[in-house]
Order: C-alpha cells, then structure tokens, then sequence
C-alpha cells in the first residue's frame, strides 16, 4: 500500500481564496465543453436528444465540479483521481486536475503522491492529445488557440497544430501544477517554521521569568530564615531556661514551657514556608486536615484564652486540600486576633458544615474598646478575607446592634478533594 506524510499544521486557507480559484476554474470548464466535439455538434444544424442532454450535463459538470476544491483538503486523493478521469469522458478540461494535484503536492508527501501525480500526467496528456486531433477547429480548444490564422474565419475548417505545441501545452499545464504545488509546500512549512520558533522563544521567556522569580524567592527564603530564624531560636532556648528556672511557680512553669513549646511550633511553620519558598512555582505546602482544628482550640486554652468551642464538619476526609488549610489557619487567625484585641474575654467559636452547605466559620467576643495588639495585627481580618475570596467564599465582621460585641462570620463553598 502507498504511503503519504503530511505537510504542515494542517490548517485550511480561507473560503474566499478556494472561491478565486473555483470561479475561473469553472468559466474555463464550459469553455473546453463549447470547444469539444460535443460543443460542435451542438452548434451543427439540429442536434439529436442524446447530443443535447450530453452538451447540458457536461455544462453541468463543468459548474459543479470546482466545488469540490472546498474539500481538497479534506479527500485529496479520492478528488484528484476523479478529476484525472472525468475528463476522459466528459470534455471539461485539465485545469481542475491540475487544481487537486497542487493542492495535494502542497499538503502532502510520499509515494501515493508520485502515482497520483503519474495518473494526472497520464490522463492529461491524453486530453490534450485527443483535444488536438478533433477536427474541425471550433471542436478543439488547442486548435482554435494555436491553429493556422489563415483559416480563422471558418471554424468549421479541417486545421492541424505541431506535435510541439501539443507537448507544450501537455508539459507546461503539468509543470505549473507540480511547481505551484511545492511552492505551496514551501510556504507552509516556513510557516510552520516560524510557528515553532515563536513557541520555543515564549517557552523560553517563561522559563526565564520562572528562573528570576525563583531567584527572588530564594532571596527571601533566606532573608526570613536569618531574621526571624534566629529571633525564634531565642526565644525557644529563654522560655527553655525560664522553664527550668521556674522553680515550684506551676503557673510560671506552665507558661514558659507553652511559650517554648509555642516557639518550637513556629521555627515549624517557618520551616514549612520556608520549603514553599524554594519550591517550584505550581508546588501544594503540606496539608492541614480538617481533623486539626482541635489543636488549634487546645493551643488557646494553653494560652490561657477561654473558648467555648463546637466543631462539627460532616465527611473532612473528602474536603480539597485548599479548603482544609484555609479553615485551618482562618480559625488560627480568628483566635488570634481575639486574643490580641480582646484579652482576658471568653470566645465562641462553631466551625460547622460539609460537602452539600460548605463550611461556616463564626466567632465573637466581648468588645473591648481601645485595645489594640502588637503593630500589624490589623492585617489580620484583611488576611482572613483574602484566603475566603481565593476559595470564592466571603467575610463578614462588625459589633452588633448594641455595639458590645464583635462578631466574625466566615463561608466557604465546599471543594471536593480530587481522588488519585
């Protein structure tokens, strides 16, 4: 079986361009149909039926036929045979054969090209030599183009043109259909070409851009790690020795040691976003299950915050990791921010929800008026929101009517975690 390669990307030229070809090809088709010895019969003195139905479908075949170059790209072997053949039996000319053949030389490569190719030679030159032996001149196209000048007035006349002029007219058809071919083959694979070079040189400008954001974060990996890594290596090795040094002070003791274990805890985190840091871009931190949120609850009683707390998450297993890091540090966050603007006073905190209602996060405190944290923690009701925007939930907070009591309020949609 003949084999063929394609040619190029495979993409169409447009409409209106298969349409410049298609139109002349067709004018030219009921040309050779009048120039025929069925167009001659035709202009005789009362043509029989037979003559007459054979004249009008091979009109017919002429105009319809150049349709087809809409599909050339489409069917280009099954389309160039059937216009290598169809003029042997109806007299619509070369021209739409030698269309398919370049279009077909344009797109595509291999043997079963050369054959088609050799097909088209073959039944081309047969219809230039069959259209140059029919007599008279008005039933030969080449006749009435090349032929003597000095019988031009009587189309009827018995004419002869040179075996030259016929093998020109067959080579020189041939030759343009083959050389329009490759030059279409040409152009689209430069274009093609081009199309590469454009991909690799944008590839290459987002590696570059990766490589200086990758620098820039390796930058301030270590710039975190040399400030705060060694503040936090401090205060774990003080809150060590004012443990020890605490002597029978239980509540002393009970502090320092929340103190070094709460150090030790974020020389973690560091650690974690540190490892976020020198990561590649696109890379998940570590995740937090839903099941943690209790820890972050044990840690404020540690801290000697009061909290009155009900957690309820149906199915946590089936939570997005995205959705369970969220929760988790927005309610870190939550009680963090009570403890800093609102010491001593009690909290409420309901974490509830699932797949089917999402997650709700509410939390409120008694007011306190004029107090105010460590420089900073404004920011963090602006970080709360923006972790609830990036899951497409929403942040609500504010005092109540009466103006005593300061309420957060947290909506997550559910996101279901994708199994591997």
């Amino acid at each position: 079986m003949l084999e063929y390669e394609l040619v190029g990307d495979g993409a169409r030229p447009p409409w209106w361009r298969t349409l410049l070809f298609a139109v002349p090809i067709g004018l030219l088709g009921i040309v050779s149909v009048v120039f025929s010895p069925l167009g001659s019969a035709m202009s005789g003195k009362d043509p029989d039926g037979a003559t007459v139905l054979g004249a009008m479908f091979a009109l017919l075949v002429a105009v319809a036929a150049p349709a087809a170059l809409f599909w050339r790209h489409r069917y280009p072997f099954v389309l160039t045979i059937a216009a290598a053949v169809v003029p042997l039996v109806v007299p619509i000319g070369n021209l739409l054969a030698f269309a398919f053949l370049a279009a077909l030389i344009g797109r595509r490569r291999g043997p079963a090209v050369w054959a088609t190719t050799a097909l088209v030679a073959a039944t081309s030159t047969w219809v230039v030599v069959a259209d140059a032996l029919a007599q008279p001149r008005q039933a030969s196209v080449i006749k009435t183009i090349l032929g003597p000048t000095g019988d031009a007035s009587d189309p009827l006349a018995h004419v002869n043109v040179s075996a030259w002029a016929v093998a020109t007219v067959a080579v020189l058809g041939l030759g343009l259909a083959i050389g329009t071919g490759f030059l279409v083959r040409l152009r689209r694979q430069n274009m093609q070409a081009v199309g590469e070079v454009e991909v690799e040189r944008e590839a290459s400008g987002r590696l570059g851009d990766e490589a200086a954001r990758r620098q820039e974060r390796e930058r301030i990996a270590r710039e975190v790690h040399d400030a705060m890594g060694h503040r936090l290596s401090l205060l774990n090795l003080h809150a060590g020795a004012l443990e020890l040094n605490a002597g029978d002070d239980p509540r002393l003791q009970q502090s320092a040691s929340l103190v070094r274990q709460s150090a030790g805890e974020a020389m973690d985190d560091l650690r974690g976003l540190l490892h976020v840091l020198r990561e590649p871009l696109g890379e998940d931190p570590p995740v937090i299950p839903l099941s943690r949120l209790t820890e972050v609850v044990r840690d404020s009683f540690g801290a000697g915050q009061v909290v009155s707390s009900s957690i309820f998450v149906s199915e946590p297993d089936r939570a997005d990791p995205q959705l369970s890091r969220a929760v988790y540090r927005i309610v870190q966050e939550v009680l963090t921010n009570a403890r800093k603007h609102a010491p001593g006073q009690p909290v409420e905190l309901v974490v509830e929800g699932g797949p089917a209602s999402g997650i709700v996060i509410e939390a409120r405190n008694r007011y306190v008026g004029g107090a105010a944290g460590p420089p900073g923690t404004a920011r963090g009701l602006k970080g709360i929101a923006e972790r609830a925007e990036l899951l497409g939930g929403h942040l609500r907070y504010g005092l109540d009517q009466d103006g005593t009591v300061f309420r957060v309020r947290v909506e997550l949609p559910w996101r279901e975690a994708v199994s591997g």
